[in-house]
């Protein structure tokens, strides 16, 4: 999935409810895909706002292109490195803004440190399916996980968290249940990258709700937990990580940039959250799975019959519903 951070970083808890939240500091994730603050921020749309959030948004639009000139390297590999180089770059962020706080909060309760393991191992499945998706011609499935997403988000919430839904987002639900259902029955298989990139999605989502860690340092320590274990990998398997002069020669610079490739678009969101309306920023949220799209089906030509369509349209018409009501209580 975003400005300089401040040395004075806070804790989410410390946050009063009626103060508008930055994403760095927020529960919100490695992407924007539900942005569910209660209150209304007081904040007035600016041309440099709008062109800020969709320049994070074509980022991450943009991910196939980069992603697919790794195509010869093992997802796995991809993966590893985005971990590693993706803690580097927090590593050089927080030494220069001094962002240590984190660590209070592990040592006042180490339990943090195993739940932010569980949080990274999920964000990292979900990476690798994406990586996967895209270079094994899935892309299509991958940006219909991403429309999804929002719809499991709320489905979750009512299964773990015991949330009432309402009317709207239980006909959004239930229309995306139709169109995972048509899949099924007409494809003869579940659309298992969608909804394993939905799902790990959402989970990770709902678990940073419930930790005092901001979003930068929890990345940063479920990256720092992460490294150890694909530099094992790298060690134990034949691939072009695994040899140390592969480290130091100019292909490694492909797969360096994977860290700030991962942070940039997150820091420019956090900016533009500051300077977009909710509704707008709501709806430009869609440019990025809609891009995904439509790199699958004009760029790379992956196969779209009309079983599919009809797959979209209810997966479309459900995020109308989704979003309308996110909007409608929005402004009430």
């Amino acid at each position: 999935m975003k400005n300089q951070i401040p040395e004075h970083q806070i804790l989410k808890s410390q946050i009063p409810q009626n103060q508008t939240i930055d994403i760095i500091n927020s529960d919100i994730p490695t992407r924007a895909v539900n942005i569910t603050d209660h209150e209304k921020p007081t904040i007035v749309t600016t041309p440099k706002g709008v062109l800020t959030a969709l320049a994070a948004f074509l980022i991450w639009g943009f991910f196939p292109l980069y992603f697919k000139l790794l195509k010869d390297y093992d997802a796995i590999e991809i993966i590893g490195h985005r971990i590693i180089w993706t803690f580097v770059t927090i590593l050089l962020i927080m030494t220069v803004t001094k962002n240590w706080h984190w660590v209070k909060v592990i040592k006042a309760n180490p339990k943090w440190l195993l739940y932010t393991a569980v949080s990274g191992t999920i964000i990292s499945v979900n990476w690798l399916v994406y990586v996967w998706a895209v270079n094994h011609d899935q892309i299509l499935e991958a940006s219909l996980g991403y429309y999804i997403g929002p719809l499991m988000g709320i489905l979750l919430s009512l299964v773990v968290i015991k949330e009432k839904l309402r009317p709207l987002q239980w006909m959004a639900v239930i229309l995306a249940a139709i169109g995972v259902a048509i899949q099924l029955v007409v494809l003869g298989k579940l659309p298992w990258v969608s909804l394993l990139l939905a799902s790990s999605f959402s989970v990770y989502g709902l678990m940073h709700r419930h930790t005092p860690l901001d979003a930068l340092s929890a990345m940063f320590i479920e990256t720092a937990l992460l490294v150890p274990v694909f530099i094992g990998w790298f060690a134990m398997h034949d691939v072009a990580s695994s040899q140390l002069d592969f480290w130091l020669s100019p292909s490694i610079f492909l797969l360096m940039i994977a860290g700030p490739v991962t942070l940039i678009p997150l820091l420019m969101f956090n900016k533009a959250t500051k300077m977009v309306n909710f509704s707008l920023l709501s709806f430009l949220n869609y440019l990025t799975p809609s891009m995904i799209f439509l790199l699958a089906i004009f760029l790379y030509h992956e196969p779209f019959n009309i079983y599919k369509l009809i797959t979209f349209a209810f997966i479309w018409t459900g995020l109308v519903f989704f979003s309308y009501d996110l909007i409608k209580q929005r402004n009430t």
